[in-house]
């Protein structure tokens, strides 16, 4: 028996090693000798019909070249994308026939398309995470700027509170100062009466300079206070802000790392 005759007797064996649909045609230098259709592929090859109307194919190549030949086509023929390949059958160092299949390739075409679609869309969000992570940096950035202008702010009202301490000095000075001189006019009698009236109005002024200094200080007090949780508030968001673009940019790589695991799966199908 021949290898012709041994491979006939097991095409029904080699169609199902096959993972995808598939049609088998094997034919000697002469005709085809047998012929089993896929479920999805069907060439309608007749048995006994001459080799040479198999001019321009795979089989037709391959014992010609009585090298191994193999084409993908697309779906135009049988309705599903196949792949056709086609070995020479070689026996006692001549070519006796070849052997062909035809193997739907439409798993790998969806794949492939699968693989595109993943693609682009992981480039939508990654272009998508890029503004949001550029955006959280920006955020972070101002937050910065608006913490270090709550430092100067609270630095300017440290600097009144000790200007405000110089006036309170000087003003409770003015008030001993004028207290001093009535006690002074008094002692002068008749003629310390005209610098008695001065000494009142320092020491009144002396204590409404006091009052309006301890008012100042209580309302700087309350600003100060506001900008301190302000500037607590600020730096929460801020480290919000940079934790933010980190696990964007994190995403970021992942998607990358997903893009090229989708081109690789589109190469490879």
């Amino acid at each position: 028996m021949n290898k012709i005759e041994q491979l006939r007797g097991l095409i029904d064996i080699i169609q199902s090693t096959h993972a995808e649909d598939a049609a088998v045609v094997l034919a000697d230098t002469e005709r085809v000798v047998a012929y089993l259709p896929g479920k999805t592929i069907d060439l309608k090859v007749p048995i006994g019909a001459g080799i040479e109307n198999f001019k321009g194919t795979v089989s037709y190549a391959a014992l010609e070249t009585e090298q191994v030949q193999r084409e993908e086509r697309g779906p135009e023929a049988f309705g599903v994308p196949y792949i056709s390949s086609a070995v020479p059958v070689i026996e006692d160092g001549r070519v006796t026939g070849v052997i062909a299949s035809m193997v739907s390739n439409r798993r790998n075409i969806r794949l492939q398309e699968g693989a595109q679609e993943l693609s682009s869309l992981v480039q939508e969000m990654t272009a998508t995470t890029e503004e949001v992570t550029r955006s959280g940096h920006g955020a972070a950035a101002r937050l910065d700027e608006l913490a270090e202008q709550s430092k100067s702010m609270l630095q300017q009202i440290e600097n009144s509170f000790q200007i405000l301490t110089s006036v309170k000095r000087i003003a409770d000075q003015s008030h001993l100062l004028g207290l001093n001189a009535a006690i002074e006019s008094a002692r002068a009698g008749e003629y310390g009466r005209g610098f008695e009236v001065v000494a009142k109005e320092i020491r009144k002024l002396g204590a409404n300079s006091v009052d309006l200094v301890e008012h100042i200080q209580e309302q700087l007090e309350d600003m100060k206070q506001s900008i301190v949780q302000m500037n607590d508030s600020v730096q929460e968001v801020r480290e919000y802000a940079r934790y933010q673009a980190q696990s964007m940019e994190e995403l970021g790589r992942a998607y990358g790392h997903i893009a090229g695991t989708a081109q690789e799966l589109s190469e490879l199908s």
